[in-house]
């Protein structure tokens, strides 16, 4: 492991960090639910693309490997999101 890519680890892990408390926070949010919901999935979705992206090490790597292993989150977030739609979760 190079310097650099140490220092990348170290960057990404605090924004990492900052995200599982910003994800924190906004659950403690008192405001509409969906908004908050809506929230912590779009986290999530950039919590994956910075793992993918760093800790396994294919920031380097294939375009299509990138894409390939984005599109799951990507899909389990839009599940999620559909089925809260569809259910009509409360706006309390």
């Amino acid at each position: 492991m190079t310097d650099r890519t140490r220092n990348q680890l170290g960057r990404t892990w605090i924004v990492l960090v900052a995200i599982v408390l910003s994800g924190m926070s906004a659950v403690a949010f008192q405001g509409r639910a969906s908004v908050v919901v809506f929230a912590i999935l779009t986290l999530a979705l950039i919590k994956a693309r910075l793992i993918i992206l760093d800790f396994m090490g294919l920031r380097s790597g294939s375009a299509a490997v990138r894409r390939g292993l984005f599109v799951w989150p990507l899909v389990l977030v839009l599940l999620a999101a559909a089925k809260l739609v569809a259910t009509g979760m409360p706006s309390v």
